[in-house]
């Protein structure tokens, strides 16, 4: 089998290829997912510009895999761009353990059969376990720039140890020219692949040089300019030389004539150092104009932006657009060595002094409170950014994973948790972990120069991008997907585990291919195919049509030609893949309140159409525009009126040529677009002559007389803008994820369609959430697709479980009104095709949608529904409320503590500490104040449950978790007893 190590080792990796690629197909989304996904999809398709700083490459492989394909399946075919790049990674993987082996034991085909057993089958589990880890798995089944960029990754590092077996032959060198292509390239997909440049730095000392602290210590400078030349200087100060060249020349000379310069510098360079013999010279000179050659990819998103296609984020057509678009402005300035940071004895961030490595620099109110649990940046970097988010993702690639709730931790399967019914509690016992720091103590032992350019990798792609990132606490999603190049440096060393286990057979049981063979099997058995059966579940999104399904609801709950405000990345980027790929709603104007607080796209939204949308209604000039979002604007709360001109109407939805008349459309030969006039399904007579209300702002402190002072964000400005200029013509609605702040307190004119709020100028008091017209929501309902949703084998994460309680209020909202106006058959008809579309899955997570599902059960009369719901929220509820009890415990004991600690400052006169102590019991007292509130939470939630049971005549049931609760709080919190207590209890909340 082992004769000739060319094919043997041919036909391993092929089976590995075809292994991984068939994995990853049989998970693949066969649609757009969530976050980034759908915007890639969307841009890569259509060769637009996606959020800074770009992936201009990516969205070339995007276009080039889609252009031939039905709509249909774009997003399959792009998809499939990260699955191909994850199967060739493993295979990749495979390649390099085996190089590394033969660093140290030389040619294949002179190796004994039990080394190249142990060769073969190292690199073998090494990769499959790789192939099945959390986060690669995730990375490797959706439209993401992390499969292709670690592709890239594993092809440098593949590459370093080519060029090693072949440092000695002549033109050697052109691998290296090639990796340095690679690296420019991989510019265009994601700049993780450059760390690897120090990778390969290392493998070309240890070839050339021996090692002596000295020379180590030249070499390692050498590298660390070079990645500096590369980043930040070509992708970052490149074009700002450019553009300082072009100012200073007024002109003169423009953006092309200067790359044209650098084009012809570079090539006297070439030519110069080649005639003369200058051979390192030429070499060094001929790999930065290969990454510079990689680098322009980013031409594509000059090019792009200047056609203004719909998406066009940033706006980059300019060179001053374009560094801010490279240099991430819109996310705001993140410190790395030096900075403010939060000053725990002022319980802020100090602005007057700068310190060396500033890790709590963020002014966000809810971020300061987070920094008050941690005495210094020191503490909050090992706590938060290092054990929190780095080490608990590492540990759930190699140890074991708890749930995939937001900052789940990590659990290995030897003890219980909470999460024990969750589809993402995996446990691998500690045994991939075992293998990886075996394989390394082995590595390092056979061949520590080799491991030491691992190593590197491995801190590198993991610690050095902790120290990079300086994430600020509370992350809207998990961050892993960022360190996988430090889980695939750890997979090598799994790999060399299985080595270093077969050597122990060779050293102890007189080379036993039988015994060899065997462990090697348990091996395989313990680790990749273990971790794959554990995570093929959570990992399986052939199924999954959630997301597109979303933005069609989304985009269908709304009238025509109408403007939808949307939260964030997920209500958006989804609803754009509909768009930009498949043509749904173009009539729709999205508009992203995220990047409302931004100029650039303020000026689009008023300046351009977007397929038949025409410009939206913006009166702010340019000038207004770069006022307002330059800060924040402080603001009175006051009545805010917004007048109806009945006459208007009336003319404009008289007919389509009134509407676009009255609507002040300038027509455009590039676009084919019916404006169609829609009304608010009543008479215009029937509306309010003027739409007022009472806005008080968002809260931003108390000034020094401890008056509260309130502010508005750019969004809230021009949300304002638009329904004032708008005039009531087009239709505006707010997605019903939007936050209440951004709904700037306009609820008492909300109208409930599907799945967003109209604005409608028609008053109606106590309408918390919007009020419904059963028939126009009933409508929108209808319309609505939910593909395979009831699929109980479909795996949904916690963000999906969570959107389907939001689904879940719209259906009960419109039975809540049914059964208010006296239909309780259409009531029961809607609950049960709610519940028939989004059936209740044993891992919900969302208690308060299946409370109020059954209550609604309960109030049209069908009880047996009502209870058998109720029963499956029960255990959760009081689940919830053991765990917050609790934790109200703990708190208190920790306020308790630390009044101690303060009693002691106080007698030692410490004022400084007495300072900072307080501040962090103010933080304790907010947690404590937030447990209280989902205490409360859970109490209402069993209180209603035990409403249900009453009404179902299941007293005994209803008395029984009386007991319970009384028991889990110790009967420190009032809950009823008797029937009659529970009613009265109930009246409290005439919302249900």
């Amino acid at each position: 089998m082992f004769s000739n190590h060319k094919t043997t080792n041919r036909t391993l990796a092929l089976f590995i290829f075809v292994a991984s690629l068939v994995l990853y197909m049989l998970t693949m989304a066969p649609t757009a997912s969530f976050w980034d996904a759908g915007e890639f999809i969307a841009v890569g398709h259509g060769l637009q510009v996606n959020h800074p700083p770009g992936a201009p490459f990516y969205s070339l492989l995007g276009r080039l895999f889609s252009m031939f394909m039905p709509a249909a399946y774009v997003a399959v075919s792009i998809n499939f761009i990260s699955a191909l790049s994850s199967a060739l990674t493993v295979t990749l993987l495979y390649l390099i353990i085996v190089r590394l082996v033969r660093e140290w034991k030389g040619d294949p085909d002179s190796m004994l059969s039990i080394d190249k057993i142990g060769m073969y089958g190292g690199a073998i589990l090494g990769a499959c376990s790789f192939a099945v880890t959390d986060t690669f798995w995730f990375n490797a089944v959706e439209a993401e720039v992390y499969a292709v960029s670690m592709f890239f990754t594993a092809m440098v590092v593949w590459l370093a140890l080519v060029w090693a077996e072949n440092h000695d032959e002549e033109y050697n060198e052109r691998w290296l020219i090639l990796i340095a292509y690679l690296f420019g390239i991989a510019l265009g997909i994601h700049l993780l692949n450059l760390l690897a440049l120090f990778f390969v730095a290392l493998i070309v000392y240890f070839k050339k040089y021996e090692f002596e602290i000295t020379s180590f210590l030249v070499f390692s400078a050498i590298s660390s300019i070079a990645f500096l030349g590369i980043y930040p200087f070509t992708v970052q100060t490149y074009p700002v030389l450019m553009e300082s060249v072009v100012n200073s020349s007024y002109g003169l000379i423009g953006p092309i004539t200067f790359t044209i310069f650098v084009i012809s510098v570079l090539s006297w360079g070439l030519y110069y150092t080649h005639t003369r013999g200058y051979r390192m010279a030429n070499i060094v000179i001929l790999c930065y104009a290969m990454i510079m050659i990689g680098y322009s990819s980013y031409s594509l998103i000059f090019v792009r932006s200047i056609a203004d296609p719909p998406i066009d984020e940033n706006d980059p057509e300019t060179i001053s657009s374009f560094i801010d678009y490279m240099e991430r402005k819109q996310y705001g300035n993140t410190p790395l060595l030096t900075g403010y940071t939060y000053d725990s004895s002022q319980g802020s961030v100090n602005r007057e002094d700068e310190v060396f490595f500033p890790r709590r620099y963020s002014t966000n109110p809810q971020h300061v409170q987070q920094y008050a649990q941690y005495s210094s940046d020191w503490d909050f970097f090992w706590d938060y950014q290092v054990k929190h988010m780095y080490i608990r993702y590492f540990n759930w690639n190699f140890i074991g994973r708890d749930s995939d709730i937001q900052d789940a931790g990590w659990q290995a399967g030897f003890t219980e948790t909470d999460n024990e019914d969750n589809p993402a509690h995996n446990s691998y016992f500690y045994i991939p972990f075992l293998i990886g720091l075996f394989g390394m103590l082995f590595h390092f032992q056979k061949d520590w120069k080799r491991a030491l350019s691992v190593m590197v990798l491995f801190i590198l792609t993991g610690f050095a991008i902790i120290v990079f990132l300086n994430q600020t606490p509370m992350q809207p999603r998990e961050r892993d997907y960022a360190y996988v190049g430090s889980f695939f440096a750890f997979a090598i060393w799994i790999g060399m585990g299985g080595i270093g286990f077969v050597e122990l057979v060779k050293d102890y049981l007189k080379s036993s291919k039988i015994a060899a063979y065997g462990l090697l099997a348990v091996l395989f058995a313990a680790s990749p195919v273990w971790m794959g059966m554990q995570n093929y579940h959570d990992h399986d999104r052939s199924e999954r049509y959630v997301a597109s399904d979303y933005a069609y609801n989304l985009l269908n709950s709304v009238a025509p030609n109408g403007i939808l405000f949307t939260n964030g990345d997920n209500d958006t980027f989804p609803l754009w893949y509909l768009q930009e790929v498949k043509g749904v709603r173009t009539d729709v104007r999205i508009v992203c309140l995220s990047l409302l607080n931004t100029e650039w796209y303020i000026k689009q939204l008023r300046d351009q159409w977007s397929h038949e949308s025409p410009p939206l209604p913006i009166s702010l000039t340019d000038d207004e525009i770069d006022d307002i979002t330059s800060g924040y604007s402080l603001h009175e709360p006051d009545t805010l009126s917004i007048p109806v001109n009945k006459d208007l109407l009336k003319s404009a939805f008289s007919s389509d040529n009134q509407y676009e008349e009255k609507l002040g459309v300038k027509p455009t030969k590039d676009v084919n677009y019916n404006l169609e006039g829609v009304d608010f399904g009543m008479p215009v007579d029937s509306l309010d002559n003027n739409v007022w209300w009472y806005y008080e702002g968002r809260p931003i402190g108390k000034d020094r007389q401890g008056n509260q002072r309130y502010y508005t964000q750019v969004q809230d400005e021009v949300i304002l803008d638009i329904l004032k200029t708008n005039r009531w013509l087009r239709p505006v609605y707010f997605a019903n994820t939007v936050s209440t702040p951004s709904q700037l307190n306009l609820q008492p004119y909300f109208r409930f369609e599907g799945k967003a709020f109209r604005v409608v100028p028609k008053r109606h008091n106590n309408a918390n959430y919007g009020w419904v017209d059963p028939s126009i929501h009933a409508k929108r309902l209808k319309e609505f697709r939910f593909r395979e949703w009831n699929n109980p084998n479909a795996y949904f994460d916690e963000n999906i479980r969570r959107m389907l309680g939001n689904y879940r209020f719209s259906v009960t909202e419109l039975a809540r009104k049914y059964n208010q106006i006296g239909k309780p058959d259409s009531a029961a008809y809607w609950l049960k095709w709610g519940e028939e579309n989004l059936p209740f899955r044993v891992n919900d997570n969302n208690i308060q949608s299946v409370v109020q599902y059954a209550y609604e059960y309960a109030n049209v009369g069908d009880t047996t529904n009502a209870a058998e719901l109720a029963r499956k929220a029960e255990t959760h509820a009081l689940k919830n409320l053991r765990k917050n009890m609790g934790d109200y415990d703990n708190i208190r004991s920790k306020v308790s503590e630390i009044q101690q600690k303060i009693q002691q400052a106080r007698n030692n006169a410490n004022m400084k500490a007495q300072k900072r102590l307080r501040n962090r019991i103010q933080n304790i007292s907010s947690q404590r104040q937030q447990i209280g509130r989902e205490i409360s939470r859970s109490i209402y939630q069993l209180t209603v449950l035990q409403r249900i049971y009453y009404m179902n005549g299941d007293n005994e049931q209803a008395n029984d978790l009386a007991e319970k609760v009384n028991s889990i709080t110790g009967s420190r919190l009032p809950f009823p007893s008797t029937k009659e207590e529970n009613k009265k209890e109930m009246d409290k909340y005439p919302s249900l």
